[in-house]
């Protein structure tokens, strides 16, 4: 799968969530944040999609997901990133 499939994987999964996605010029690469009380992505449009994959794959990580269900190549993706953290 290449980096823009799994950019879109993870906006429907943002969707799924009803966790809206915005892209704005940021000075950072931006990621997942609490506005008013609702949970959203704020990222730079400025990066790669790579770059992009991976802020999704961090941020979601930290959210429960077992209940919700994800592309394989998706979840393989965000356990890496929990792997990593252990």
């Amino acid at each position: 799968m290449t980096d823009t499939q799994l950019l879109q994987e993870f906006e429907a999964l943002a969707e799924r969530l009803a966790i809206p996605v915005t892209y704005a010029n940021l000075e950072s690469d931006g990621g997942l944040c609490v506005v008013k009380g609702e949970r959203r992505f704020i990222l730079n449009r400025g990066p790669e999609v790579r770059t992009h994959v991976e802020i999704f794959a961090r941020d979601f990580a930290t959210l429960p997901l077992d209940d919700v269900y994800i592309r394989p190549v998706v979840r393989e993706r965000i356990d890496a990133v929990r792997s990593a953290r252990e």
